[in-house]
């Protein structure tokens, strides 16, 4: 399983308590940090990689990858910024879709989570461009937004 900007490592962390096989990144380096610290605390192991989206990845193919990306429409600034912004122009999303076939084989599942504040047409129109569809599996409204999870695949 690969986790994309795993923050945290809470989906990873999950993941391998239950016997994955893990892969987590992140552009930040003090999310990193976090990540190595969460995995000792919690006792799993995880591939841990400094990591702009699939930029640093050795060339695999993975049967589950899970993203939380970034989806507000504004230039990063920090590091931190990157956890919430996906460039003016949805940037991180164009680089997305372009790397993602070098990492899935025919039966890979792909998982997005996505919120209604982020533009849900741009996302889709550049899955599409690059060859993906994206279909709703989930959706669930809490006190501040409505949160969607995506399955991403290959158009046939």
């Amino acid at each position: 399983m690969l986790e994309p900007g795993a923050g945290s490592g809470l989906i990873s962390i999950y993941a391998a308590q239950r016997g994955a096989i893990v892969t987590a990144t992140d552009i930040n380096p003090v999310a990193v940090e976090c990540l190595r610290e969460n995995s000792r605390e919690n006792n799993v192991q995880i591939d841990i990689l400094r990591s702009d989206l699939f930029d640093e990845i050795p060339s695999q193919l993975f049967d589950i990858i899970v993203i939380n990306p970034p989806y507000y429409k504004k230039d990063p600034q920090s590091y931190s910024d990157y956890a919430w912004n996906c460039g003016s122009n949805g940037e991180y999303f164009k680089k997305l879709f372009v790397q993602l076939g070098g990492y899935i084989h025919s039966e890979t599942k792909i998982l997005m989570v996505l919120c209604d504040g982020c533009d849900m047409a741009m996302i889709k129109k550049m899955a599409f461009e690059k060859g993906y569809r994206m279909n709703l599996v989930f959706s669930k409204k809490n006190m501040i937004e409505k949160n969607f999870i995506y399955s991403i695949e290959v158009s046939q």
